[in-house]
């Protein structure tokens, strides 16, 4: 058989294997505790509300949804969501557009694909999401990490970042962002430090991409503790993404970039070589979906279920972990991120941990650097408070057996 391999692109040798996809190989036995994967909770979904829409289409609806649409979006979806982002996210559409994506995945794919030549830098926080990593390397972008504390990037880390590959002559195309319950680490970027972020930007004149798929489930304060950057941004200088992922069902597979009308265009002409456009069939749902309100008593429901969930994976943690252990304590979202005593590594804690079967997913996959892996991320977000309380017990019990 022909060897193919040596035909593959530069781009293509640099993209490595999902570390999570490989770890899940290994938690794949039964009876495994999984605290790895980040999926919504899959007992929740609005099943109920997808059949009631579906049954109730016209002959000329159902039409819409099985057959192919624009590559942009359906027309009424994207006005919905424009009119959603102006009344709860307190985001202004003036000169500016919204594209709908297959996945927020698809989004990041399309802004990599949009900005980055070989070498380009982006400038990501410690740690940052895995799927974003990946994409910035898939399309030939370099990342570089800023270090982040418990109100987000490190705005004096940031500056002496972006100084530095100045004077190096390497461009920083953009500063990719997860305010809200960042992924992995659960923290959230404060007010203040969002807009001193903001400032660097503008300064700078460096877009900010805002990666936004847990800014509705919020479990302590208000709206205003979580608004977007864009609700900030007088300049353009922000893209905005959003999912339907977390509020409806990541099988959907649709997300959005919002950002200025001429940048929303040429990602248009991108994405046509992608996949022509975003299932027409998930976007008639997710309009229903909205205009039912059925969007909005699900996401009320699900913040009294997660929240339980975290305090149930915060209550074990307290009761359980060795002193040696450190966690954050986030405020919404999916993750909590533990830092372990630097002589641990978290893959040699994942293999003993996996023979008592319980998994959860090493720090190193959301490191953009050669960072010491000290640090892993547990999801609680798809299990029983009963299987939380039971697999943090268990790794408690696996971590107190390495800690010298």
């Amino acid at each position: 058989m022909m060897d193919l391999t040596n035909l593959f692109s530069e781009a293509t040798m640099k993209v490595k294997s999902s570390k999570i996809r490989e770890l899940m190989k290994m938690a794949s036995v039964p009876g495994i505790i999984s605290l790895g994967g980040g999926m919504p909770d899959s007992t929740s979904f609005p099943f109920e509300e997808i059949k009631d829409i579906i049954n109730n289409w016209t002959p000329a609806k159902a039409s819409i949804a099985l057959q192919y649409g624009t590559t942009n979006g359906y027309g009424p979806l994207i006005d919905k969501l424009k009119e959603r982002m102006e009344r709860v996210k307190h985001i202004s559409m003036e000169g500016h557009d919204i594209i709908v994506t297959t996945g927020s995945q698809q989004a990041l794919a399309l802004l990599s694909k949009l900005f980055l030549d070989p070498g380009d830098v982006v400038l990501v926080e410690i740690p940052s999401f895995i799927g974003a990593i990946a994409s910035i390397y898939s399309f030939t972008g370099d990342v570089v990490g800023v270090p982040m504390d418990d109100e987000g990037m490190l705005i004096d880390d940031l500056t002496a970042v972006i100084e530095r590959c100045v004077t190096d002559g390497r461009k920083v195309k953009f500063i990719y962002t997860i305010p809200n319950f960042n992924n992995p680490s659960g923290i959230t970027t404060s007010q203040g430090r969002r807009r001193k972020l903001l400032d660097v930007s503008n300064r700078y004149k460096i877009p900010v991409v805002e990666d936004d798929p847990y800014g509705d489930l919020f479990y302590d304060g208000t709206e205003d503790d979580y608004r977007p950057i864009k609700s900030l941004d007088g300049e353009g200088n922000v893209l905005y993404l959003g999912t339907f992922s977390k509020v409806l069902s990541p099988g959907m597979r649709l997300g959005w970039i919002l950002g200025p009308s001429d940048v929303v265009a040429k990602a248009e002409l991108l994405k046509q070589s992608f996949d022509a456009c975003t299932p027409t069939f998930s976007q008639l749902i997710a309009l229903d979906y909205l205009e039912k309100g059925y969007m909005d008593a699900y996401i009320g429901r699900m913040r009294d279920v997660y929240r339980k969930k975290r305090d149930a994976a915060l209550g074990a943690l307290d009761r359980h972990m060795p002193p040696e252990v450190t966690w954050t304590r986030p405020s919404g979202g999916l993750f909590v991120w533990l830092t372990l005593p630097d002589y641990l590594d978290s893959v040699d804690v994942f293999k003993k941990s996996v023979e008592r079967k319980v998994a959860f997913v090493t720090g190193d996959a959301f490191l953009p650097e050669d960072h010491r892996n000290n640090v892993l991320r547990l999801a609680f977000s798809n299990l029983s408070e009963d299987k939380i309380e039971k697999g943090i017990e268990i790794l408690a019990d696996v971590l107190r057996g390495m800690l010298r």
